[in-house]
């Protein structure tokens, strides 16, 4: 059930113990995948899962914090003060919405901080939890077996899932490879990237990526974020 598109009385009956909101970021993405991939993706495994599962997904939260990518066109990135903020105002409503538990799903990793902090102010009014896709079971293995080396920033994995939801890759060019990733990468200001990796990537090989590997971890991930749904609503019905 996507709330978007539900009535008020669809809501009213529905099971409420998890409900799903998927996370990401409006960030650059080179030449390989759209600004608002880490989004797409998240949204398209909680929608998959959601439905699988009759689980209520929530609209995708699009904003997040991409300060080092700033210098790109088309990147939109909000503090991690706010992005807490608006966090904990959603979990709040979806406890006055009765809904026992909620499931943050991520496809940026720049939302951590921000969303941890959320959770951790609002467990005491709802069970919460934060967790990119990356973490449910079994995924990184799957990874690795897919791409010998995903990559850090414009990842292998990630841009082959969104050619496989987008029905193709994004018109551009690039060379495969991005130069690799420093250790202090995370804490570079939006002119440091921009001059480190004028091209946008970092860390990745791309010679890997294809829209058919896309799809195989995908519906790996969806699978692994229904498993893990279905345990959550078990362990709620079973605490009531």
């Amino acid at each position: 059930m996507n709330l978007i598109e539900s009535m008020s009385q669809e809501v009213e009956i529905a099971s409420r113990e998890v409900i799903l909101l998927p996370v990401g970021s409006l960030e650059q993405h080179g030449t390989e995948a759209p600004l608002g991939c880490d989004g797409i993706i998240a949204e398209a495994l909680c929608r998959r899962a959601g439905l699988l599962t009759s689980t209520p997904v929530l609209p995708a939260l699009y904003y997040g914090y991409s300060l080092c990518h700033t210098s790109f066109p088309g990147t939109f990135s909000i503090s991690e003060e706010t992005y807490s903020k608006l966090l904990c105002e959603i979990i709040n409503e979806a406890a006055r919405n009765k809904f026992k538990n909620l499931l943050i799903l991520s496809g940026h990793g720049g939302n951590r901080k921000g969303a941890e902090k959320a959770v951790s102010e609002a467990n005491e009014i709802i069970a919460s939890r934060y967790m990119g896709y990356w973490q449910l079971p079994g995924v990184q293995d799957e990874e690795n077996r897919l791409f010998s080396k995903s990559g850090y920033h414009i990842t292998a994995s990630e841009v082959s899932m969104v050619w496989y939801l987008l029905s193709g890759s994004i018109p551009g060019e690039f060379t495969g490879t991005y130069p690799p990733a420093v250790k202090n990468i995370s804490d570079f200001s939006p002119e440091q990237w921009r001059k480190n990796y004028p091209d946008g990537g970092a860390g990745t090989d791309l010679s890997g990526a294809s829209t058919e590997k896309g799809k195989i971890l995908f519906e790996f991930i969806a699978d692994s974020l229904v498993a893990l749904l279905r345990k959550m609503s078990e362990e709620s019905i079973a605490k009531s």
